[in-house]
């Protein structure tokens, strides 16, 4: 398959991520001191993104709850090490994507997939993460209430296709089409090549749509 092929499926999403405000770089550096206070912020702020990311990474609602929290734990015992160089929920992130790489290789099978959307308002998301993946699938048009239903049981589909994608197929997808990070974070987070990460991501999304090819009809 030609790299042309590959750029044109892979094209990028617009970054909707908008960069640290004043009042959260203020939280990390008090959190860095000790301020338990200012670290709690940064976990509200967090949680339900952080949760949503390892519950696509996972498949499982307990499991996901028990990682981000564990993640957040293991964030205030290292927070006096945190240097900067990354925002800190990429920081967070990376240590959430450990403990669940780590819990997958333990677990070696795979898992009935959550087809549960978020719920309004949780997480970075909105209210269907999986319509970011969809729209790699198809185009919709301005959707009918006949056609909404339609779009959310596909959504749903989506989700559950994803749970059957081996483990570094998922992450790579949900960090790029749900997180959306740049190339270069992702590369950092897993560290791939970036060369490597950009086939790996064409060859996750090329299963994705095989999974799909039933519904996309």
């Amino acid at each position: 398959m030609s790299d042309r092929k590959e750029d044109n499926f892979a094209a990028d999403l617009p970054d909707e991520r908008t960069p640290p405000t004043d009042h959260e770089a203020d939280l990390v550096r008090k959190a860095r001191v000790g301020d338990r206070f200012a670290y709690g912020q940064i976990v509200l702020q967090y949680q339900d993104r952080l949760y949503n990311a390892i519950l696509r990474l996972m498949g499982d609602a307990d499991e996901a709850a028990e990682l981000a929290q564990e993640t957040f734990t293991r964030g205030l015992e290292k927070i006096g090490a945190f240097r900067g160089e990354s925002g800190i929920y990429t920081w967070l992130f990376r240590i959430g994507l450990n403990l669940a790489f780590t819990q997958l290789r333990q677990r070696k099978r795979r898992r009935v997939f959550s087809l549960d959307a978020p719920e309004e308002g949780s997480g970075a998301g909105g209210p269907n993460q999986a319509s970011v993946l969809l729209r790699r699938m198809e185009q919709y048009r301005d959707a009918s209430p006949a056609e909404a239903l339609e779009q959310r049981e596909r959504s749903q589909q989506v989700l559950a296709a994803l749970g059957r994608l081996d483990e570094e197929y998922r992450a790579v997808l949900v960090m790029r089409d749900i997180e959306q990070f740049s190339y270069e974070q992702m590369a950092d987070l897993l560290s791939l090549p970036l060369g490597t990460l950009k086939s790996r991501l064409f060859r996750a999304r090329v299963a994705l749509r095989d999974e799909l090819m039933a519904y996309m009809k």
